[in-house]
Parts: C-alpha cells; structure tokens; sequence
C-alpha cells in the first residue's frame, strides 16, 4: 500500500523533500518535508521514531489522528501538531480529505514542544484565523523549492512564525474558552503590573478576587504558564533593571522600590533571573 499511496493510486499529492545544510541542522530549525494531498480513497498511513514534528492543516474533508493511543476526529479548518518520535497514524474517512502538512525539527524544538504540552496544548484544535498558517506554508513551500542562497534562514524564519501560530493558538485551548476564570487571571496579571511596589501575598490576593488561593493559583498557572509568585518576581526584577539603566538610585534603594528586600536577597533573585548581579548589570549598560 505504500507505494502505491505515493504513486497516486491513493492520494493525489504534491511533496518536497528537504535536505536542508549541515549549518542548518546544527544552529537552526530546518525543513525536512512540505506538501499537499487530496485523497482518493481511503487510506492509512502509521509511522513512529521519527526524528521530526508534524503540523497538518486539514483543507476539506475529514479524517482521523491517532496519536499515543487517543484517536482524535479532524475535519475542515483543524490543525494537527504532534512528535513523531511517538506512534502516530492518520486516515482519511470516507469524506476524502485535502490536507497541507510540514515537517519539520531543530535542536531547541522539543523543549518547545515540551513547553506546548505543559501549557496545555493539544494535537488537534481548531485556529479562530487559519489565513495565517496558509500564508507561512505557501512561503515555506515557496523558497524550499527556490535556489535562494540564504533559503534556510528564510525557512528558520518561516518555521519560527509556525511555532509562535501553534502557541498563539492552541496553549490553553480548553481553559481559554471553557474557563470563567480567565477574566480573574486578566485582572490579576494587571494588579500585580501596578501594585508589585508593594508586600504581596497570596492569602492578599485571595481576600482581593475573593477566590480561594489554592483555585487562584491554579488558574493563573494554567493559564499564564508560571506561579504568581514567579510572575511577580519577573514584573519587579523588569522595573529594576529599567531604574538600574536609567536612574542614579543605589541598589538597595531600587530593590526596596521594587518591593524586594533587604538588598542581600534583591541582589540573590537579580542574579537568579539575569545572571549577573544588579551592579554587574548597570554597568554591562554604562
């Protein structure tokens, strides 16, 4: 079946195969595989340890993933993103799909991926706007078959605006818009933005959302993707080092203004998040 699924008996299709430079492969994300599909029967196609990840845009029709013993319906308008280090089939239904897929991999792609999972992110969902997708796998389609020299930056570049579609749409996608509680968390982010001067607690900020801090916490981190307490030491730590460039203040004066004290841990959680030391910062700057 699989030859003849490449011959056209199965699938009418349009792939490039990408073998992308030694350069690429060690210092960027590189493509490995773009095409298109119409199918003309249906068909199954299973694979597994595949050093690459896939994105698969579902045109018209419908099909099926199965991917790490969950079988997900797909139809007109879904988006797939999965590892194929991991087993993975996809079958068309009798409502013969058209799909475009990529691809594609690179040394920092699976914390990325890892990041996705962790936020939430499902192999299948459904983007508000597909245009976007559209537009970067026509590009990437585009200069993968040019003799453009600098082709794999161009394609680094296409493949980093796929990852920020994939996190802009599917981090989240059942708490975003199942959730009541994301308005809470929006308010919150916003408090925290204009109050980080001040001592912050948790049993505070529960009292002030009249919510729980247990419930608090967890909907901001599912949602934000880190603590309370980790958002409110990066909003501080940021102020800190706009005053460390642009004011005359000493540096236990700005920990305190910052709502960080006393200045022996100021400087601990400065060099925790920056890695070098407030003083070593402002002077980085000079």
């Amino acid at each position: 079946m699989k030859n003849q699924l490449f011959q056209g008996e199965y699938v009418s299709s349009d792939r490039l195969l990408y073998t992308p430079s030694e350069f690429a492969k060690n210092n960027l994300m590189y493509l490995q595989e773009i095409g298109r599909l119409t199918a003309q029967k249906p068909h199954t196609s299973k694979r597994q340890n595949l050093s690459s990840f896939l994105f698969i845009y579902v045109k018209s029709g419908s099909g099926f993933i199965d991917y790490e013993g969950k079988e997900y319906a797909v139809s007109c308008g879904d988006c797939v993103f999965i590892n194929c280090q991991n087993l993975y089939s996809h079958r068309t239904s009798n409502d013969l799909w058209s799909i475009e897929w990529i691809h594609f991999n690179g040394e920092n792609l699976l914390p990325i991926y890892l990041k996705y999972i962790e936020r939430g992110g499902q192999p299948v969902f459904r983007p508000d706007d597909p245009s976007r997708f559209m537009h970067l796998w026509d590009e990437l389609n585009s200069v993968s078959r040019s003799s453009d020299y600098i082709r794999d930056i161009k394609i680094n570049e296409y493949l980093s605006g796929l990852v920020t579609f994939l996190m802009t749409f599917s981090w989240n996608p059942e708490i975003t818009q199942q959730s009541g509680s994301s308005k809470t968390v929006s308010a919150l982010k916003e408090y925290l933005g204009t109050h980080y001067q001040e001592k912050i607690t948790l049993d505070m900020l529960a009292d002030n959302f009249l919510m729980s801090k247990y419930t608090l916490s967890r909907s901001f981190k599912e949602q934000v993707g880190t603590s309370i307490i980790n958002y409110l030491l990066v909003v501080r730590i940021t102020h800190a080092k706009q005053m460390l460039r642009f004011t005359d203040k000493t540096v236990e004066e700005i920990g305190a203004s910052c709502g960080i004290t006393p200045l022996y841990y100021f400087s601990r959680m400065f060099k925790q998040i920056e890695g070098v030391s407030p003083l070593e910062y402002r002077m980085s700057w000079k």
